[in-house]
């Protein structure tokens, strides 16, 4: 049952990532960025750890970034209709990615401070706080009662080397973000685009702060290559913020022949190397040989063997581990008696 319990997984993460992917193009509709929203929602889907993490085993990271989807979209719906019902929806979907992931704190916070600073109206308000605390309290009052701390199995470990550890998931060949997602530079200049809407504007807010902030403090920890996995995995809830940011200035790449150019050729670039990871990876066994990545961490810097060419080099699966087949046909078959 141990492999029909892996293709469940599997089917079940694909699922939540392409719900979640639908959301998103739905929150572009929703914003006004229709020109942008199909190439958006590709890039989300195809070109970044969506693909090559989240829809291949129930990491957290699927369900956080569809919780985080649905808070925006609530946010997006907010803007325009200030009712309870859309106050309560936002503090749920950013409450539950908060839940999900307490690491997604960093994106309640921005957002909670957001919604207190544009709406001061005190129904409104305690719609947003027992929303949040409904399913974030939950979590926290069964780490305390288990764990005895708020933060549950999680401790510790926040005295890394800030500086290596931002190169790191910024460039290293590993786990760097604009080495397996280049086409997310132009993140940045969209949120350079929008910085003088950021202190009004609670769904730019939140959008603009959670990445930066979730880089700063994953950098910080020691082990912020995420052990092992395919790409920076820990800044994988921010995708939908980062993929977000890029709308601003949709009208600038569409506008201009050479930074479209740029555009799509970073974007093909993406989405091979998220190919590689959710066809090949991980076949190679990179994090284990020659030594465990804890172990030798010096490999995250290593260009000439790393997991993008070495799963790449290593072709890819298309379905389960062949020595699993007549357990699989056997669970999913079975035979009289």
């Amino acid at each position: 049952m141990v492999v029909v319990a892996g293709v469940m997984e599997k089917i079940s993460a694909s699922l939540l990532t392409a719900l979640g992917a639908g959301l998103f193009y739905l929150l572009l509709i929703d914003l006004g960025w229709r020109r942008a929203a199909w190439a958006l929602t590709i890039t989300y889907a195809f070109a970044t750890s969506c693909w090559s993490v989240s829809s291949q085993a129930l990491w957290q990271h699927g369900a956080a970034q569809l919780a985080i989807i649905a808070a925006l979209l609530a946010l997006s719906r907010l803007e325009r209709r200030p009712t309870p019902a859309w106050f309560a929806a936002a503090g749920a979907a950013a409450g539950a990615a908060a839940a999900i992931r307490l690491s997604n704190l960093l994106f309640l916070a921005p957002l909670a401070a957001a919604v207190l600073l544009a709406y001061r109206r005190p129904r409104h308000i305690l719609s947003f706080a027992l929303a949040v605390g409904l399913p974030l309290g939950t979590v926290l009052g069964y780490n305390l009662w288990v764990f005895g701390r708020l933060t549950g199995a999680y401790s510790g470990g926040f005295d890394g080397s800030l500086a290596s550890g931002l190169a790191g998931l910024l460039f290293s060949p590993a786990r760097g973000l604009l080495v397996y997602t280049p086409v997310l530079v132009f993140a940045l200049a969209g949120l350079w685009s929008i910085r003088r809407r950021l202190l009004v504007s609670p769904i730019y807010l939140s959008a603009g702060l959670f990445p930066l902030l979730l880089v700063l403090v994953t950098g910080k920890w020691k082990i912020w290559w995420g052990g092992h996995c395919y790409g920076p995995r820990l800044l994988a809830d921010a995708l939908p913020c980062l993929v977000l940011l890029i709308a601003p200035v949709w009208d600038s790449i569409s506008a201009k022949r050479t930074v479209r150019v740029m555009f799509y050729s970073l974007l093909g670039a993406s989405l091979l190397v998220q190919a590689v990871g959710a066809f090949c990876y991980p076949n190679s066994g990179w994090d284990e040989q020659p030594t465990a990545i804890g172990k030798s961490p010096e490999r995250l810097w290593d260009w000439r063997d790393n997991p993008v060419a070495r799963s790449f080099r290593a072709g890819p699966r298309l379905g389960p581990d062949p020595r699993w087949l007549p357990e699989l046909r056997r669970n999913l078959f079975p035979g009289p008696g």
